[in-house]
């Protein structure tokens, strides 16, 4: 739906000539505002600079609305495509409520975002001033004004930060979303929220007492859950990772925690990213709220979480070295590794999916079969290569390279028909209508010809890819049979996998329990990523 403010509606406003642009984005005041409903914020600034640009005669070209609320230009995808645009010369000038808007993280994004308005001479255009950032004076205001903005931005967030904190001390709930079983409510006569029971609570029960009491499995709570017609909140059927994180959660015994998973940024191949590690130094106090499970049950349910599940890890590197690659034959979901605290037993590879009963095996087989598979496949590709497939592959693309010289021939005998048809038209030799049954017909034939054309050009620029390609497959593969035991890390080698691999399938219908079956009694099916020809 076309939006309208006062009179002024973008479709009238947007000039495809115009030549600036207006960026739009919430600050956190923005969000803390709506909430007590004052309103939706880049509606009302988009007419505030909608005015603003009328008032002084600017065509609007296009507006950047950055709907989501980033730290870092890293974050803002609208404000990557605003300084695409600016560093391209693309605007005059770009409009804003603020310069705060463009950039109050980083230092390093502040002097990003300076530098692209002075080298483009790109103007910024404020309710307030107009920034020329080739003034000696503007720019040092406009720098002047992201550093100050940058400080106030670090008081607002430590201020906050100290709020939540004595809100948490004092048993309240500072989440935006409350947890599965309870509602957020306001507390009366006092600043902030606290928690209430609502119908879910009986799920939530249910589900501690078949892991404590009925002696289930995560993955059987999880399954019974399902099969009972309980459902989650948003979805239709629990997971055990959902399931994991409540029997996990100290919110139903009445207690509040804070700061179990801390943002922490790190640098993954040169590029910064947020992490959430688990924190052991994180806020455990008693909360306002009323509890859903009684000490006795949450002290089972801990106790043998702690039996069954595995060391946590805090690296926050990949254990998997097959991870992302094997796939359910019967769900198609990614299988996961499970590894266990009893160091007598081994990591299993397994599919998550309650309602899936395709059974799991042994990590360390599964990673040796595939390792075989591909040195079998290695083995067949070399020996169909140095036979056969130099010859054949020749072959076919001589083959398609004639039939495009045949067709190249027959466009041309079309295109001699045709100019044929508008000779005899002009001599007089066709009436009109003559000539127009006879040109459709052989414009017809051209087409179909033509397009017959590009598909075999398109067939023999394939062909010749699987040609160069076949080149560098065998050293390829061989490179990771002969390096995989040698690498260090399971990324490393998850890494090196990848390169030759899309996917391996895995399928496994009968459990492998009695002292003479063969544990390796699953079927792969390996998935290369280079094209093999046969």
């Amino acid at each position: 739906m076309e939006e309208i403010y006062n009179g002024y509606s973008n479709e009238k406003v947007l000039d495809i000539l115009g030549d600036y642009a207006i960026y739009l984005r919430k600050s956190r005041a923005d969000m803390e505002a709506e909430a007590k409903g004052e309103g939706e914020t880049l509606a009302r600034h988009e007419h505030i600079l909608l005015e603003l640009a009328n008032k002084k005669g600017l065509k609007i070209g296009k507006i950047y609305r950055e709907i989501v609320s980033g730290e870092t230009i890293e974050a803002r995808p609208e404000m990557q495509k605003l300084l695409s645009d600016v560093r391209q010369g693309k605007w005059k000038g770009v409009l804003v409520v603020e310069v705060e808007r463009l950039a109050r993280g980083e230092t390093i994004d502040q002097g990003i975002v300076a530098k692209a308005f002075r080298i483009s001479n790109t103007k910024i255009v404020t309710p307030m001033k107009t920034y020329d950032p080739n003034n000696e004076f503007d720019e040092e205001y406009f720098e002047f004004g992201l550093f100050m903005s940058r400080r106030e931005y670090k008081v607002i967030n430590r201020r906050l930060q100290r709020g939540r904190i004595m809100s948490v001390k004092e048993g309240k709930y500072v989440g935006s979303v409350a947890p599965f079983g309870y509602d957020r409510v306001k507390i009366k006569g006092d600043k902030g929220y606290t928690l209430r029971k609502n119908a879910e609570a009986n799920t939530v029960k249910i589900m501690f007492d078949l892991y404590a009491y009925d002696d289930l499995s995560l993955h059987e709570v999880t399954r019974k859950l399902n099969e009972m017609g309980l459902k989650p909140r948003k979805k239709d059927e629990w997971s055990e990772a959902s399931v994991k994180d409540i029997l996990a959660n100290p919110v139903y015994i009445g207690k509040i925690k804070w700061n179990g998973r801390k943002v922490v940024k790190v640098y993954k191949h040169d590029k910064l990213i947020s992490t959430r590690p688990r924190n052991e130094d994180y806020i455990l106090v008693d909360g306002l709220h009323k509890p859903i499970i009684d000490e006795k049950t949450w002290k089972i349910v801990y106790a043998k979480r702690s039996l069954n599940s595995a060391p946590v890890k805090h690296n926050n590197t990949i254990q998997n070295p097959l991870c992302g690659l094997v796939i359910c034959s019967k769900c198609g979901k990614k299988m996961k590794r499970r590894s266990y605290s009893k160091f007598s037993k081994e990591p299993t590879l397994y599919c998550d999916n309650p309602k899936c009963d395709n059974i799991g095996s042994k990590f360390c087989y599964v990673e040796e079969k595939v390792l075989k598979g591909l040195k079998k496949w290695l083995e067949e590709y070399k020996f169909d290569y140095q036979q056969h497939l130099e010859k054949i592959n020749h072959n076919k693309i001589e083959s398609i390279e004639e039939t495009i010289a045949s067709l190249e021939q027959e466009a041309k005998k079309e295109n001699d028909k045709l100019l044929s048809i508008f000779n005899f038209l002009e001599d007089g030799t066709y009436t009109k209508e003559m000539f127009k049954a006879r040109s459709e017909t052989v414009s017809q034939n051209l087409a179909r010809i033509n397009n017959s054309i590009e598909n075999y050009k398109t067939k023999l620029a394939q062909e010749k890819i699987v040609d160069k390609e076949k080149e560098v497959l065998v050293p390829k593969i061989e490179n990771v049979l002969d390096v995989y035991d040698l690498l260090q890390t399971a990324e490393e080698k998850n890494d090196l996998l990848k390169t030759v691999i899309t996917q391996v399938t895995y399928l496994k219908t009968e459990k492998a329990i009695r002292k003479d079956s063969d544990p390796t009694n699953f079927i792969i099916n390996i998935y290369p990523k280079i094209n093999k020809v046969i």
